[in-house]
């Protein structure tokens, strides 16, 4: 555990694999598992290769929905708040429902759960087209034993880490995916986030800006460590195969390029134990 915060973001058209990218299960096929699965059988495999370090594992899962953060774990609380701790600027969503994570299983109960509470629509692009950005935050706590044997009083050092997994709703155009009604009035809000996220892209790669927008959307205030903050960020672009969506896939590709412009300065995150 080295302390560095994390992000792994998947952006794009509806339909083009965000969700199957970061998210499938592979139930019947390991080899199919998606990121998230994937990056927590890195996590409890490092733990268990150091014995020497106590190493503490929680998961909360969120989706934004119409610019109200939901708890996929507990879908009873709604209307959670966004709020940044004073002294280190860290992000954080007070209320939500934290697990303990001891094995493989617990995380796929976890994740089984939210896709069981994520909101989502059959429209003409997607047969399940995610209605809402979700945002799986792992957090890591490690704690070195040695002192804990020793029975020592006395105090260590314990780095943090945090990893978020976002699975962004697809960008879409109304005329193709045939949006109406509820689903209508969901594609606005999903247009105007990325549209809110694609601003703060914009500003942060000109370099040295004197304003960034993080404000304009819950999205972008989740996601404000991400992008021009102190963590290490990936970004997949998803695109799709069809001549007909040349126009979205110019569009993603071009968020991208942007995206690689920005750079992060990353800080290890420690704490005192006593």
């Amino acid at each position: 555990c080295k302390g560095y915060n994390g992000t792994v973001m998947a952006y794009g058209q509806t339909g083009t694999g965000k969700t199957h990218t970061l998210g499938n299960l592979g139930a019947n096929d390991a080899s199919q598992r998606g990121i998230v699965v994937r990056a927590f059988e890195s996590i409890l495999q490092s733990a268990e290769k150091d014995p020497k370090v106590e190493f503490t594992i929680t998961v909360s899962y969120l989706q934004l929905y119409m610019e109200n953060v939901l708890d996929l774990l507990e879908p009873d609380k709604e209307h959670l708040n966004i709020v940044e701790e004073p002294s280190t600027g860290e992000v954080l969503v007070p209320g939500a429902k934290i697990v303990n994570i001891g094995s493989l299983d617990d995380v796929l109960e976890c994740l089984k759960l939210g896709e069981q509470n994520r909101v989502v629509a059959n429209q003409r692009l997607n047969a399940q087209s995610s209605r809402s950005h979700s945002v799986l935050v792992i957090s890591v706590r490690c704690l070195p034993k040695e002192n804990q044997a020793l029975g020592k009083i006395e105090s260590v050092t314990a780095t943090k880490g945090k990893l978020l997994l976002v699975d962004l709703a697809g960008s879409e155009r109304i005329s193709k995916s045939g949006s109406e009604g509820q689903t209508l009035e969901e594609a606005k809000f999903i247009n105007l986030s990325l549209t809110a996220l694609g601003k703060c892209i914009n500003t942060l790669s000109e370099g040295n800006p004197t304003h960034i927008p993080y404000r304009d959307s819950k999205l972008t205030r989740m996601l404000k460590d991400s992008f021009g903050g102190s963590a290490r960020t990936s970004l997949i672009v998803t695109v799709s195969p069809l001549r007909t969506h040349v126009g979205e896939t110019a569009s993603a590709l071009a968020f991208g390029q942007r995206a690689l412009k920005i750079e992060n300065t990353t800080r290890i995150r420690e704490e005192v134990d006593f």
